[in-house]
């Protein structure tokens, strides 16, 4: 659609994005298929989070791919298991307010010195959000940690798979892109921007999470987030175009979901549909969110109805009130920020011409 701007309307797609958007697929695919195959789809989440390891380290070289997919596969696995030992204490809400708090600064950090792609905390915050308010036993923490742990394994060798095509001569490599070179930024961890930033993005979450909670809304950990997923990048310019894009794209998703869900589809029909989302988001959330949004909508609720059913109305609005909560919440954040982004500026401008002329 020539007659489209960039913002509102995908462009071509790479190859990279294809390769991308097809590991990604069979990520979450391959386990979901397993365990319909078992007999227990309901544990369905605890494999569809661990599968977004499956996001990490997309065009970059594989010399630091598997570092950056492990260590996202590692923390993965780390707050699945501390959302496991909050639901095994039946789910308290100052436990899931407080490890909220530490995902989603975590995520801040690690994107930051890491330079992960996607940046930021929504996945580990939708994951320790979803997981922690599912019960669990005693007896059932290893078995589904396992699963868990096996589909981060699988996903690391999935990340790892074009490697040997890369490597073997022949006329196939010249339809091959350039992997992008990922550089490590250590020194985030001293930055005070970064600090404040992953503050914020806490203090984002929570709020919304409490706001949707007071309301009464049955899913409060969406709004959660979507702050999450709103908030900018440290040192990155202060936008609400990502908000924009995340409430309308939600609104249209949950739309496209209807209809999916109106067919009642089978479990395994479920799983083909929600990998193939998957494969869709992927593709598309690189160039414009709100379109990516039709897909990782659907991905998300579709995924829900799997482990924990629920009637169909019910996640529908709620899906959209959460999400425009949590783009209010973010909204404020934004503006705030730069306004005292703004006034920290002029402050230090106005001591510094102070300085020069009194010299």
């Amino acid at each position: 659609m020539r007659w489209a701007p960039g913002w509102m309307w995908p462009r071509s797609l790479g190859l990279l994005d294809v390769e991308a958007g097809l590991r990604a697929g069979i990520c979450v695919l391959m386990p979901l298929l397993a365990l319909l195959l078992a007999g227990v789809p309901h544990l369905s989440a605890y494999v569809a989070f661990a599968a977004f390891t499956s996001l990490y380290g997309r065009s970059e070289a594989y010399r630091s791919r598997w570092v950056t997919v492990s260590t996202a596969g590692a923390t993965f696995l780390l707050i699945i298991a501390a959302a496991m030992l909050v639901a095994l204490l039946g789910g308290p809400p100052v436990a899931t307010v407080i490890g909220l708090i530490i995902v989603s600064g975590l995520g801040v950090v690690l994107s930051s010195v890491m330079g992960w792609v996607p940046f930021g905390s929504v996945f580990f915050v939708f994951a320790f959000a979803v997981i922690s308010s599912i019960p669990l036993t005693a007896g059932e923490f290893w078995p589904r940690f396992a699963l868990s742990a096996g589909t981060v394994i699988f996903c690391v060798l999935v990340a790892l798979l074009g490697w040997l095509p890369r490597r073997v001569r022949g006329g196939h490599r010249r339809h091959l892109q350039q992997l992008r070179k990922v550089t490590r930024t250590p020194a985030a961890l001293r930055d005070p921007v970064v600090w404040l930033h992953a503050g914020e993005t806490a203090l984002g979450v929570v709020t919304a999470l409490l706001l949707a909670a007071g309301l009464g809304l049955s899913h409060s950990y969406w709004a959660a987030v979507a702050v999450a997923a709103c908030m900018p990048r440290p040192h990155a310019p202060r936008q609400v175009t990502r908000i924009a894009h995340r409430v309308l794209g939600t609104a249209v998703g949950v739309v496209v979901t209807g209809l999916i869900l109106l067919a009642e589809p089978s479990i395994a029909a479920t799983i083909v549909v929600a990998a193939v989302c998957q494969v869709l988001a992927e593709l598309f959330v690189g160039q414009v969110y709100w379109f990516a949004l039709l897909f990782i909508t659907p991905l998300a609720l579709l995924v829900g109805q799997l482990s924990v059913p629920a009637p169909v109305s019910l996640i529908l609005t709620h899906r959209v009130l959460d999400t425009t909560i949590g783009g209010a919440v973010a909204l404020v954040l934004v503006l705030a920020g730069t306004g005292a982004a703004v006034t920290w500026q002029e402050h230090r401008r106005r001591n510094a011409d102070g300085a020069a002329a009194r010299t």
